[in-house]
């Protein structure tokens, strides 16, 4: 099988071992997607690279198509395996693990579980590494599935949380007319600090859920819920992501093309986590910040990814239908954002990027344009330089760049 990229590879003995893995995920099946990819379906549904540490070219080791439609991906923080989950609204879906050959990339199916829901989203393993949450998009669930410690391998459900209001939609179409009508979690993200809150942003009811965990059962218990920018528009928060070093949240608003900024009270956070009940207030409003430039129409875009760039220094966020990479400069004291730079991804549609552990690379999926390309980052500045590194994905969706361990 032949396959190409538009940039050199770098020869095999060049890069002996010592990059990063990256692993990018494609949509094989687009009949049963929420949306519609405008770009090819992936004959194999997962391709794994070796980033070349000294100049950013990738080297392609593997190719899998074992499970359709992976929509995330999950590396275990202290084993070579790999977790994906599927994404599909016509049927209960599935979360998958496989074993990582820490030499060459080799992949090896270890297990695959329900996940208890349709269109799986997201997947997040606690700070004790006791269980994976996973996200379910379409059904608007959350579930806890308890980890082996020895294998990693993942048991059945201890907890599966339910919407309180039950979601309806059975088709796409049915989707389009009624996603702001209905729950719709995208993420679950833990605080950093203690790993008791569980941040769950639910795109369909436009609001951030904020449950209480218990990482000895899974078990999540509803305590508030928070706006996720000013009021009098639709938000459609997406992600959140933490601060390393200050009390600071951020939310990417898919549909108002927007960051939201928040002050985090970690006292009050503690009170929470001890009684769900407690009349606290945790997240408080401090800014919002429009991701793409100020004429562009937000009806033509909507956001993707948010992180922050390894040094905390920048916010970073994925706009596709502009599709561009914009960078916020954070405030080394409040967090704050300053107005954003633009960089285009050279492609349609970037649905998801990751930085290499050092954040001096940055490599993008180009979903509609069958990419993914690779960027310098000049910390300094907060520019993202184009390496030239183009490689043929079809339909690539999820990016996840890591070490072995």
């Amino acid at each position: 099988m032949a396959l190409t990229t538009k940039a050199a590879m770098v020869p095999a003995n060049d890069n002996k071992a010592t990059g990063s893995f990256v692993f990018v995920a494609n949509y094989s099946t687009f009949d049963n997607l929420a949306h519609v990819p405008k770009g090819t379906p992936a004959k194999h549904s997962l391709y794994v690279y070796r980033l070349c540490p000294r100049t950013g070219q990738l080297t392609l080791l593997t190719v899998d198509n074992s499970f359709d439609n992976p929509g995330f991906l999950r590396y275990h923080p202290q084993k070579n395996i790999l977790y994906l989950c599927t994404e599909d609204i016509l049927k209960e879906n599935t979360i998958g693990a496989y074993s990582v050959n820490p030499e060459t990339g080799a992949l090896a199916e270890i297990d695959h579980w329900s996940a208890h829901g349709r269109s799986t989203c997201y997947l997040t393993i606690d700070k004790p590494q006791r269980h994976m949450l996973a996200v379910n998009y379409w059904d608007s669930t959350v579930a806890a599935f308890p980890i082996d410690s020895s294998t990693g391998k993942l048991r059945d459900a201890s907890h599966i949380h339910e919407p309180e209001k039950k979601v309806v939609a059975m088709s796409r179409l049915d989707h389009l007319h009624n996603r702001q009508l209905e729950p719709h979690a995208h993420a679950i993200v833990l605080d950093p600090y203690e790993g008791h809150l569980a941040f769950v942003p639910d795109l369909g009811l436009d609001v951030i859920k904020i449950f209480t965990y218990d990482n000895a059962t899974g078990c999540l218990k509803t305590a508030q819920t928070a706006a996720p920018g000013p009021a009098g528009s639709t938000h459609g928060p997406r992600y959140v992501h933490f601060h390393p070093e200050l009390n600071i949240m951020y939310v990417v608003n898919e549909l108002s093309s927007t960051v939201s900024v928040f002050d985090y009270d970690r006292e009050a956070a503690a009170q929470l986590a001890a009684n769900p009940s407690a009349d606290v207030t945790i997240l408080t409003f401090k800014q919002s910040i429009p991701t793409v430039p100020e004429a562009f129409p937000r009806s033509l875009n909507t956001c993707g990814r948010i992180c922050l760039d390894p040094s905390g220094q920048y916010v970073v966020v994925s706009n596709r239908g502009h599709n561009s990479i914009a960078t916020f400069k954070a405030d080394a004291s409040t967090g704050m954002l300053k107005q954003p730079e633009f960089f285009h991804t050279r492609g349609r549609t970037p649905r998801h990027f990751q930085f290499d552990a050092t954040g001096h690379w940055l490599v993008v999926a180009n979903q509609d344009t069958d990419t993914i390309t690779v960027f310098r980052f000049n910390r300094e500045e907060g520019v993202l330089e184009f390496t030239g590194h183009t490689y043929d994905v079809p339909s690539p969706n999820f990016v996840c760049v890591h070490a072995p361990h």
